[in-house]
């Protein structure tokens, strides 16, 4: 099983790892597009800050911050890629509480997709930063235009990502694929091919109780939560020995950790809907 996630916005400071500068980007298929991404992001941040605020999509609140850690991503610290993304979803799972063998089988399951990277594995050095998939920064390339960091990620990982994923389509249904991408991610790339045959989009919905029915709303809040709680059940069933391979595996796990799981789609190309429900007062 593989599973893809968003990252967050929200993000922890510091880490005690080796900076890119110091350790570099690996020898990986993505080295080269990630720094040349972190050159042009901290050159733009540091060159033209009022601009990058904007293309970058920074909150005010957050602008000079957010702008310090894109100008220092090639000197400053590294964590694991999990430790660094603390948002909803990743409180949710909750990365530093899960037993040992769940953290460790996290290490080689969860992908989280990434303007700044790309894709990263779970266990991978990132430095603080904020750079969404929407962004268009100049100096990419070389080029004097900016580039849309989502056509630049699709067109690079396209081609990759099945060996990034371990081997699949190689052995298809060897690996389950459940995509937990939200919309600004999950086309870069689609999973399309005999990659989609492995694949299942999920979609975290969440259900309140009002004038005495249940309606479905798409909160961003709960479905991130909701994100987080499957995949945190997904890995403890894993280490627990459950086999998720199918889509009633992973809705039967969903269940199990007190979600309503509705399979969609069809035999060939299957999609998930993961409900929570919550109380008027939640």
């Amino acid at each position: 099983m593989r599973i893809l996630l968003p990252p967050s916005e929200a993000k922890a400071e510091g880490g005690d790892g080796p900076s890119l500068r110091a350790s570099g980007f690996g020898d990986g298929p993505l080295a080269e597009a990630r720094a040349d991404v972190a050159r042009a992001v901290a050159a733009f941040c540091q060159a033209d800050p009022n601009a990058a605020s904007v293309a970058l999509r920074l909150p005010a609140s957050r602008a000079r911050a957010d702008l310090a850690a894109n100008i220092a991503l090639l000197d400053a610290p590294t964590r694991p890629a999990l430790d660094r993304f603390v948002g909803v979803l990743y409180q949710a799972l909750a990365p530093a509480e899960l037993p040992p063998a769940a953290r460790a089988a996290a290490d080689h399951t969860l992908f989280v997709s990434n303007g700044a990277f790309g894709f990263l594995g779970a266990a991978e050095p990132v430095p603080d930063h904020r750079v969404g998939m929407t962004a268009a920064v100049p100096g990419i390339g070389g080029r004097t235009a900016p580039t849309v960091l989502a056509a630049y990620w699709r067109a690079r990982l396209a081609p990759v990502l099945p060996d990034l994923l371990a081997g699949i389509p190689d052995v298809v249904g060897e690996h389950l694929v459940v995509d937990l991408r939200s919309s600004d991610y999950a086309t870069v790339p689609s999973l399309s091919g005999p990659l989609r045959a492995c694949a299942l989009p999920v979609r975290a919905l969440t259900e309140k109780r009002v004038d005495g029915r249940w309606a479905r709303r798409p909160l961003s809040f709960q479905a991130k939560q909701t994100k987080g709680l499957l995949t945190r059940a997904l890995l403890l069933a894993q280490v627990a020995g459950r086999l998720v391979k199918s889509i009633d595996d992973v809705a039967e796990v969903a269940e199990s950790a007190g979600l309503v799981a509705e399979p969609r789609g069809t035999a060939t190309a299957p999609t998930l809907d993961v409900i929570a429900r919550w109380s008027p007062t939640a």
